[in-house]
């Protein structure tokens, strides 16, 4: 599932969520503003006099934009490891990926490791962290540049419990 589509499937409490932790790296803010006025259309000084939730709304929009797809994984990453640092570092650590944190370390492709240690890894992750974000989680990390995991992508799909629920509405 693309970042964009992630984004549609959230709450815009979520979106909210994510994005105020995102936005705790200094380079978000400034990325999320130009993709708001580029892609939106918006004058800087017409988006300067909207209110909080009016911005927040076109932030929202903007993320779940197909053209912004490069804009929504970085902020859903960045907010993932700003937001669930812990969860990230606890797949990373059981998968035994080199990483820093709950951040992965690796130069280039990331192996897959082998898929009954990936199912388990993923199925005590739900169960401590919660179907949902562990959804979130595993369909942005799928979508990073070097992960290229078929077997993930076929649980993702198959395993009902990590069907990433539209709570959009």
């Amino acid at each position: 599932m693309k970042p964009y589509e992630i984004f549609r499937r959230l709450s815009s409490s979520e979106i909210d969520a994510l994005v105020l932790a995102a936005c705790e790296d200094d380079e978000i803010p400034d990325k999320i503003a130009g993709g708001v006025l580029s892609l939106q259309r918006v004058p800087l000084t017409r988006f300067e006099r909207f209110t909080e939730d009016v911005r927040k709304g076109y932030v929202r929009k903007t993320l779940r934009d197909k053209r912004a797809e490069d804009l929504s994984l970085f902020v859903i990453s960045t907010g993932l490891v700003g937001a669930k640092a812990e969860m990230i570092e606890a797949f990373l650590a059981a998968l035994d990926l080199p990483h820093e944190g709950p951040s992965l370390t690796a130069d280039g492709p990331v192996a897959e490791p082998p898929e009954t240690l990936l199912k388990k890894t993923v199925a005590d992750l739900a169960s401590a962290h919660g179907a949902r974000d562990v959804a979130i989680f595993l369909n942005a990390f799928v979508e990073q540049p070097d992960v290229s995991w078929p077997a993930l992508v076929s649980l993702l799909a198959t395993d009902q419990s990590l069907a990433l629920e539209d709570l959009s509405a």
